[in-house]
């Protein structure tokens, strides 16, 4: 994983990202998918949590540190690691799933199938209920409609 890792993100990267100083969850399962010389190709670690929407209980499935090294890109690595995440939450009734992403990540993950949430997501922050303004929301379908307005309590920190 640390060589998938250092492949996709410089140092340089990584000690000036803004998200370094966040608090993140960590994922509960890994995806790992090989390519055909068995090198490890992309990764997505997956999480499964009780939120809330617009006060309403729902199981929410998360995936984040979605990464594909360099030399896999455009193989369609990251996307089969997306489906198992979706296919992991189908096994355990989540009712939609749920991701951060840069923006220019956006139509990537739209043609993925996700769709952009456009209200607002609390997250915990050193023991605080704030709102997630860091980078951009995506929701997809699970065993429920997934909601595109409204508040989203993730009931713990982003992923």
């Amino acid at each position: 994983m640390r060589t998938l890792t250092e492949a996709v993100y410089s140092l340089e990267d990584a000690a000036g990202w803004p998200g370094r100083d966040l608090e993140w969850s960590a994922a509960q399962i890994d995806i790992f998918l090989s390519d055909e010389t068995d090198r490890l190709a992309s990764y997505a670690g997956v999480v499964v949590r009780q939120g809330r929407v617009d006060h309403r209980p729902v199981v929410i499935g998360g995936v984040g540190g979605v990464k594909t090294h360099p030399d896999a890109r455009g193989k369609g690595y990251a996307a089969v690691v997306m489906t198992e995440a979706a296919l992991f939450w189908a096994d355990r009734r989540v009712d939609f799933g749920l991701l951060v992403c840069e923006p220019g990540l956006i139509d990537y993950y739209s043609r993925l199938g996700w769709s952009e949430f456009s209200g607002t997501l609390m997250t915990l922050q050193k023991g605080r209920l704030e709102p997630f303004e860091f980078n951009r929301v995506m929701v997809r379908d699970v065993a429920s409609r997934a909601p595109v307005v409204g508040t989203i309590d993730l009931a713990g920190p982003p992923w």
